[in-house]
Parts: structure tokens; sequence; C-alpha cells
């Protein structure tokens, strides 16, 4: 344990003694100071609050990575290629020691940096919410939508494939009435499959003017008496800045109100339990506005409803209808929502989770640059491992825009498909967005992490970095 420790301390002193662990420092307490005071927002107060916690914890973690990276490339290769290690290694310690100890004493300090800053943020942040003299309404919105943690619930999802056969049944048969010829081969049903599919889901993000669009939700907590808030961006045409304007739309939801007059039913005890229960509640559509809402497409807007928009059986329905100005069709992104926020914790504990998940990419990082530098030179170790991080984005992102057409896309679509069996995809670890939106970050999640990323990617790739290491012959470093 002595000499765990003694590497542990050895390998702390000398990352602080670097000058670009020094120049990575002063630019973290720049920016922890700096940017909270200097973010001015979109000029309301939830703005403000809102994108000084985005932009100042995206830039801790941001700068912190980069000094995990180049740290512990620098003390894995820096007392190899300056020949101390060969006296280290003519003791009785075993080199997976010293690795360890490099490892653990690079993640020490950023564990410091990452607690030290993160709380400056926090406090300031803090301060600030309560020194600028916002308006009780604004405070109010600060503490529903972004100073909280709240549980989002998703639109109940469609099962598209089923939905596609079911449609494609219905036009065969369609065809077949008509007396028209149909190609059964399977590669003519199975590209009607993917265009059908892919025309529904098309369509089923449009509401028509005129029309409604209705969206179920399950597994709402019963009996709640916190607010539920409705979040959701609707689009006008296109995804795009130059086309989005003032639109105008009525929310309507489902409610369930107990019906009495079928207390007293004789028959009712012979019936189950299902049946009583639809016996003893009607459901009537509610318009949470007397006229359709102005609303501005392309941003995103939240309407705090009543917890009895939730069911007796945990389910809420809600309804959109377009009454559009110049009659055109509005789009919900399925990313966007509508979807539905329910408080569960305060700022603080989502804020610490939110740190949490910055220090496991952290010591992924750290790891992936010790298990590097076992083998190669610092620059070639911090250039492999940024190069890794940058496939695993790519790959992902290649893989979100989905297969399309051409040879190549399809390829790529492919390839990327098995790379991210083995990379790390760097943006599914930024969980600022969800701090800034009041949005719970939650412990499945935090643990779905951990397990994939760190246990299945990152520790085989760090026992692989200490076997080299173990195996390293270093009367081949040759001093630069």
């Amino acid at each position: 344990m002595k000499p765990f420790l003694s590497i542990v301390k050895l390998t702390c002193k000398s990352a602080i003694r670097s000058h670009i662990f020094q120049l990575l420092l002063a630019l973290l307490i720049i920016c922890v100071f700096m940017l909270p005071n200097t973010i001015a927002g979109d000029g309301t107060a939830w703005g403000f609050i809102q994108i000084s916690l985005k932009y100042s914890l995206s830039t801790v973690a941001f700068i912190i990575s980069l000094s995990s990276i180049w740290l512990s490339c620098f003390a894995m290769s820096r007392d190899t290629e300056n020949y101390q290690l060969h006296m280290v290694v003519s003791k009785p310690i075993s080199r997976l020691v010293i690795w360890l100890g490099k490892f653990t004493g690079v993640l020490f300090i950023h564990l410091i940096l990452l607690l030290v800053a993160s709380m400056t943020v926090y406090f300031i942040i803090v301060a600030q919410f309560y020194r600028q003299g916002f308006t009780d309404a604004e405070k109010q919105r600060i503490e529903n939508e972004v100073m909280v943690g709240r549980r989002v619930y998703y639109p109940a999802k469609i099962n598209w494939d089923e939905v596609a056969q079911e449609e494609l049944k219905l036009r065969i048969k369609a065809a077949q009435k008509e007396g028209k010829s149909i190609d059964s081969s399977p590669s003519a049903v199975n590209a009607s499959l993917k265009a059908i599919k892919s025309e529904l889901i098309g369509r089923s993000t449009e509401v028509k003017f005129g029309y409604e669009k209705a969206w179920m939700y399950d597994n709402l907590p019963i009996n709640s008496k916190k607010p539920v808030f409705l979040r959701y961006r609707v689009y006008v045409n296109k995804i795009s800045t130059e086309d989005q304007r003032l639109t105008r739309g009525l929310w309507s939801v489902i409610v369930a109100i107990e019906d009495k007059s079928d207390k007293n039913d004789s028959d009712t005890a012979k019936k189950v339990e299902k049946d009583k229960q639809d016996k003893q509640f009607k459901f009537y559509k509610i318009a949470l506005a007397q006229y359709p809402e102005q609303i501005m497409t392309g941003v995103f807007h939240e309407k705090k409803l009543d917890p009895r928009v939730i069911s007796p059986y945990g389910r809420a329905q809600l309804i959109f209808g377009n009454f559009d100005d110049l009659q055109k069709s509005l789009h919900f992104q399925p990313s966007d929502g509508p979807k539905l926020l329910i408080k569960v914790t305060g700022f603080t504990e989502n804020y610490l989770r939110a740190v949490l998940v910055i220090f496991i990419w952290i010591a992924l990082l750290t790891g992936l640059g010790c298990a590097a530098a076992s083998q190669l030179s610092m620059p070639t170790a911090v250039f492999l491992v940024m190069s890794y991080l940058i496939f695993g984005s790519v790959a992902s992102f290649m893989v979100d825009s989905g297969m399309g057409k051409d040879v190549a896309t399809i390829l790529g679509y492919y390839v990327s498909k098995l790379l991210l069996w083995t990379v790390i995809p760097m943006q599914n670890f930024e969980v600022t967005y969800f701090v800034s939106r009041g949005e719970l970050i939650e412990w499945s999640f935090i643990g779905l992490l951990f397990f994939k990323y760190f246990i299945l990617r990152g520790v085989p790739l760090f026992l692989l970095g200490m076997y080299l290491y173990w195996r390293r012959e270093l009367g081949l470093v040759i001093r630069k």
C-alpha cells in the first residue's frame, strides 16, 4: 500500500508542475468566475439562469476532460522517456501498482478540480438567482422549470413495424379488389414495408389545419398532488429558422370524472374489476384555453397543468388543434416532445447527479490516456485517444442520421453500427442540457452509462494497457 500511495503522491506533484496543466487550470478558473457573470441569455431571467448553467458546467467538463487526457498521457510516458522509471522498476514493486498509482493520482487531481469548479459554479448561479432582483413570477418560473429535477414522461411508443404491416395488408386487399397484380417477392415486400413505415412516421408528426392530434402517456404517478408541466416545440413547414413565425393552436386534455350514477347497480359486483372501474368514470375533453392561443414556432414552450389530468389508471391524453392563421400544417418532432414533466427532486440533487456523470467521464478519459501511453509516446497517445473519441461521435451521428439510399451512406451506416460496439460517443455523457432544462438525471441512466461504457468499453482497454505496460521492454526506449 505504501508504494502505491507514494506513486500517487509523486504523480500529483509531477502533474501540478506541468505547464500545460497550469495553463488549463488558469483557463478553468477564468471560465468558472467569468462565464456566469458575463452571459446575458435571451434577456429573460429564465434564459439567464438556464444559459449560465448550461455553458458554465459544460465548459468546466470540457476543460477538465482535456486536462485529464493530457495529464494521463504525460504521467505514463514522461517517466519512461526520461529513464526515471528504470530505477523504479528495479525495486520490488509491480508495474501494475505503478500503472494504478499513476491512474489514481491523475484522477484524484481532476476529482478535486471538478468538485471545486462545479460547486463554485453552483454557488455563483444560486447567488445570482437571489441577487438579480427577479420578480416573483420570474422566480416562480425558474424554480418550476430550471432549478428543479423533474422526471420526463414521453408519449407511448408506437410499433411502426406492426402498423406498417397492417397498412400493407390493407393496401394489398384494395389492390386485389381493383384487379391489380402485386409483387409478393420478399425484396418487394421489404421495400414496401420500409416505404410505408417512413410515410407513416412522417405523417405522424404533422397536424393539418383544422385537425387535431392526440398523444397518450402511460405509467404516470397516480394521486399525485404535484403540478404537471407540458413541454413542447412546434414547427411550421421545415425545421429552419426563417420559416418560423407566430401561429395559433389549442391544447385540450381528457379528464376522468367519477360517475356516481352506477354506484347502486346490482350487476356491478358481478363484473370484473376493470369493467367496474370503467363504469365508475366518464371521460371528458376539456380545452386548456377559451380561444386558440398564439404560439411562437421553433422555440420551446411550457404549460402548467392540473395533476388531475392524470387518470386513475395512471394515464394522460393530450390533444393539439391546429388553428394556423395561414392554414398551414404544423409539425412536432418526436425528440422535442410534447412531453410531460413532474417534479421528483430539488435542483441541488439533480446538479450533483450531473457532476457524478462528468466524474465517470473523467475517469474513463484518464484510463484511456493511461492505457494509450502505456506503449506509445505522449503525442501519439494523445492523438490516439482523441481519434478514438472522434470516431465514437461520428459513428453515433451516422447511425442517428439513418441508412440512406446511396451505397456510400449505407456502407457508412453499417460500419458505424459495428464501431459503436467498441467506441464511446462523447455526446452520450453530455448532461448539462438535463440540468439547464430542469429534467431529472435518472439513476438508471447513470448506471447504464457506467456499465455500458466504463465497464464494457473502458475496463477491457484499461486491462490491455496494463498488460502492454507490464510487458514493455524499457531497454528499447530511446531518449528524444
